[in-house]
């Protein structure tokens, strides 16, 4: 097991070998990688802040192995590159896959994040950072990612479902996203509920109500409902529901008065 990140953690410390790599230098480490597994030189002694000679060991290692993954977490794509430095492991894998079997699969961050990417894919054709102000899907990672719009202020309202986006988000969007109407739908008080403008409490998927849930291999998981939720509490998809038919009603409503 080999661990690369910015900082000795616990993982690091079980790992058979630990690479230190200079923050916002992934983009780097993993040009260099490729270039070392394509076998041309690197003029350089270090990258990163790594050896070159580590590097030329670990790209033997990959190479030899007879099946091999890399695993990547929310810093490589919230540092310097963000998608330059995800498209650049995917072609490092691309290359390994020359000389072995090499896959590549992201850590997610929180529970389900996976079924959300797998709905708009199948949906949309897109993972996320999905667009409809035209009427149909785009996708634009850096200028309609949630993250990019409410840093840049352009977000009129916010709707929230099972997420704690101000406790994880930097402080320019937490702040820009706080600013406008919020609105929340969450099971239990986060940050950002406390900060909302109204708050919807919904049952608790997998106790309160049935759904699914997508593992990070996209194997889908039913939960079952096990308890009744509170009086008056509604599953996430209920409460949903409703606003869309009441958002139907009202665009309806102005279409015919018109």
């Amino acid at each position: 097991m080999i661990v690369v990140d910015v900082r000795r953690t616990r993982t690091a410390d079980i790992a058979d070998y630990f690479l230190k790599v200079e923050p916002n230098k992934d983009y780097e480490v993993l040009e260099a990688l490729r270039a070392l597994v394509r076998d041309e030189e690197i003029d350089v002694d270090q990258v990163a802040g790594i050896p070159v000679k580590t590097l030329e060991d670990l790209a033997d290692i990959m190479m030899s192995c007879k099946f091999g993954v890399i695993f990547f977490g929310l810093g490589l794509t919230m540092s310097a590159g963000k998608l330059r430095n995800v498209d650049t492991a995917i072609s490092l894998v691309r290359d390994l896959n020359r000389y072995t079997k090499f896959m590549i699969m992201p850590m997610r961050g929180h529970f389900n994040v996976t079924g959300a990417n797998v709905v708009y894919s199948w949906q949309t054709g897109y993972p996320y950072a999905v667009d409809f102000s035209r009427g149909y899907p785009r996708y634009n990672p850096g200028e309609t990612s949630v993250v990019d719009i409410l840093a840049r202020g352009e977000s009129d309202a916010g709707l929230v479902v099972a997420s704690d986006p101000v406790a994880h988000f930097p402080k320019a969007a937490a702040e820009n996203l706080v600013k406008k109407p919020l609105i929340v739908v969450d099971p239990e008080p986060t940050a950002t509920s406390l900060l909302a403008d109204v708050v919807f409490p919904s049952a608790f998927v997998g106790l309160e109500a049935e759904g699914t849930a997508y593992r990070m291999d996209h194997v889908p998981l039913p939960l079952k409902k096990v308890v009744e939720p509170p009086n008056g509490c509604l599953s996430d998809v209920d409460v949903l529901q409703r606003i869309l038919d009441r958002v139907r009603k009202i665009r309806r409503e102005k279409v015919e008065a018109a």
